[in-house]
């Protein structure tokens, strides 16, 4: 085999079809860019195939160099703990294999991920406005995580897409009630804010998500973005982790 280097796309993973939908979205276009490249999807629950057993494919396919890009956007436990596991159960088996993982995808890009916050808000807002035409206050709804620096790393995001736009900003982490939601709404509202604007810090929709936009939309918010799916500027970040200096898994 000519190349023996592949990547090996880790999505969470859900019971709703648009995470998988999304993971397999992202590998169909890093082919796309490289016809015949190996991009191999795995899943850290709810999902299949497993991390573990995409890897074990790919090794049995004569792949030895796999570069690991997970699709999460903080270092929280299942990056931390979960995939390494993961991995490491192959690696054992399979010594002479080298696995390097890539950072999560916030992780010193905070520019492009407010980027992509903005590209997919100025979807939602009337054409020809644009971020500076409306908002007044800014909400980042985002999934919640037990682990404290997944969820300072998400506060540090909203305030810079704050001050990128010189505007007060909130994380709200959803939950199925939304009362971060409704709170970080109402703060902004208190502060003075008549036009909030909710981004989402999500890679495909999902029940969290819905949840969040619904109760957003019931507070008084005048736009709520959809999830950041395909949007280029992610799919460029993505590209970049496939391809940059990596620690070993």
């Amino acid at each position: 085999m000519a190349d023996r280097r592949a990547v090996l796309l880790i999505s969470h993973g859900s019971r709703q079809p648009h995470g998988a939908e999304f993971a397999h979205s992202v590998a169909n276009a890093l082919r796309r860019e490289g016809p015949g490249s190996a991009v191999a999807v795995g899943f850290l629950e709810l999902d299949r195939p497993s991390p573990s057993h995409a890897l074990r494919q790919l090794v049995g396919s004569g792949y030895d160099q796999i570069q690991v890009v997970p699709l999460l956007f903080s270092a929280g436990h299942h990056y931390r703990v979960d995939l390494p596991a993961a991995l490491d159960a192959v690696r054992e088996s399979h010594r002479w294999i080298q696995v390097d993982t890539a950072a999560p995808l916030l992780t010193e890009t905070e520019t492009d991920l407010v980027a992509a916050l903005d590209a997919r808000l100025s979807q939602t807002l009337p054409e020809g406005t644009g971020l500076s035409g409306i908002p007044d206050g800014l909400v980042l709804l985002a999934a919640g995580s037990s682990d404290p620096g997944a969820r300072a790393q998400v506060r540090e995001l909203s305030q810079a897409w704050g001050r990128r736009h010189g505007l007060p900003a909130e994380v709200a982490f959803c939950d199925l009630r939304g009362r971060e939601v409704r709170s970080a709404i109402a703060l902004l509202q208190a502060g003075g804010a008549r036009q909030v604007a909710c981004g989402s810090l999500f890679l495909a929709a999902g029940r969290l998500l819905d949840a969040g936009q619904r109760v957003a939309l019931d507070a008084g918010a005048q736009a709520v973005a959809g999830p950041l799916g395909t949007t280029p500027v992610l799919l460029d970040l993505i590209r970049r982790r496939c391809l940059a200096p990596v620690a070993a898994g």
